[in-house]
């Protein structure tokens, strides 16, 4: 039943705050207000940290350090025939291949350093997605441990420098299937430094890139029997594309 009267609205008077509740309210609410803050930043990045990464895909940046398996030779691998632009051609990468022949992680040349010393900075400076590091037979003479050590050492530097960057370490190639005692020595320490950095480990020895069978007698491996042709080349960029592929990248 109507009343006729209006609704009521409630009101509260005005009460003047006392000194001492103006002096303290603000400090309070900042307090507040920054906790919630500082709370907030930190749980977006928890989340961006634990939130799965995308595949590697087109127009990724990417940044190779190697030997002459990644730089090519005059037995094949040069250009756009090396299995570093192949496979960056394939997927749509941008490309920067700092690799360069007789180097590898302690082994330096009279005009070129080792991998961090020569390769390292012009590798990161354009903020790859992802790291590949290849090789290195280059050291397969040295002392395993002490090869490992600056593996450690160089996967070390680029996960600090480049931390949001996928890192991949592709071991040291055998041209045929009986590999030196040395070189399976290197590559097995290269292996443990690998995946104690938490990079992905593709090893070409164990799964025999070189040393199975070839279809229609393609030659793989050039007259010198130590560096890939130009299809050598493109069985690399296929065995790494591939496991690339099964580890989602």
């Amino acid at each position: 039943m109507t009343t006729g009267h209006s609704p009521s609205v409630r009101t509260t008077a005005a009460i003047s705050p006392s000194p001492e509740y103006r002096r303290r309210v603000p400090r309070a609410v900042v307090v507040i207000l920054t906790a919630g803050a500082v709370l907030a930043v930190a749980t977006a990045l928890v989340a961006s940290a634990l939130a799965p990464r995308p595949a590697v895909g087109p127009g990724s940046v990417v940044a190779v350090l190697g030997d002459s398996y990644s730089a090519g030779t005059a037995e094949g691998g040069l250009g756009a025939a090396g299995w570093t632009a192949r496979l960056a051609h394939d997927r749509g990468w941008r490309l920067t291949d700092t690799a360069i022949p007789g180097t590898g992680y302690l082994r330096a040349r009279p005009d070129a350093g080792t991998y961090a010393a020569a390769q390292l900075d012009a590798a990161l400076a354009v903020a790859p997605d992802l790291v590949v590091v290849q090789g290195s037979l280059n050291d397969a003479d040295l002392p395993p441990a002490q090869v490992a050590a600056a593996a450690t050492a160089l996967y070390r530097t680029i996960r600090d420098r480049a931390p949001l960057a996928r890192l991949v370490v592709v071991g040291p190639a055998w041209p045929d299937a009986s590999p030196s005692v040395d070189v399976v020595a290197v590559r097995d320490a290269l292996g443990v430094a690998a995946r104690a950095a938490g990079a992905l480990w593709i090893d070409p020895m164990t799964d025999d890139w070189f040393g199975g069978p070839v279809p229609d007698g393609t030659v793989l491996i050039g007259t010198d029997r130590l560096h890939p042709t130009d299809a050598g080349h493109r069985l690399m960029a296929d065995r790494v594309a591939d496991a690339l592929t099964h580890a989602g990248l």
